[in-house]
């Protein structure tokens, strides 16, 4: 009796020397919020045409309105936006300036037409405006 009770002690203190043996390690750093503003401001001198009305027009295919099925595969920076309608836009902005020989689109105005089936979405994207010539860009004093 008193070999299985020195038995049972022993599993006792066993178990919790175990217990009392694990370890956990923390570490901190010490950091501050770091933020970083640039700015800088250009002086652009375009030239636009207003006798001459530039037109594009760009139609692209989704399914689920996620996967790009048909559509144009070249966009122009800068118009447009984001998801299925934004590209098209800025496929239709791209087609427009690649037609002439403008730099940049200018006021433009765009007309959407979409078809909506249950799983297709057919978006078509015609744009005009006027088409401008960069002269010059200088940084701004």
């Amino acid at each position: 009796m008193k070999i299985e009770r020195n038995y049972f002690i022993s599993v006792i203190v066993f178990s919790l020397l175990f217990i009392a043996g694990c370890a956990s390690t923390s570490k901190s750093h010490v950091f501050s919020k770091m933020s970083v503003n640039t700015n800088s401001e250009l002086d652009a001198k375009i030239e636009v045409d207003l006798s001459n009305k530039l037109m594009g027009t760009s139609t692209t295919k989704y399914l689920f309105q996620i996967i790009q099925l048909e559509g144009d595969t070249n966009f122009a920076d800068g118009y447009g936006g984001l998801g299925g309608v934004g590209k098209t836009k800025s496929a239709a902005a791209y087609n427009a300036i690649s037609s002439s020989d403008a730099d940049v689109l200018v006021s433009p105005q765009y007309v959407i037409t979409m078809k909506d089936n249950f799983f297709i979405q057919e978006i078509t994207v015609t744009v005009t405006g006027f088409g401008g010539k960069i002269k010059s860009i200088k940084n701004k004093e």
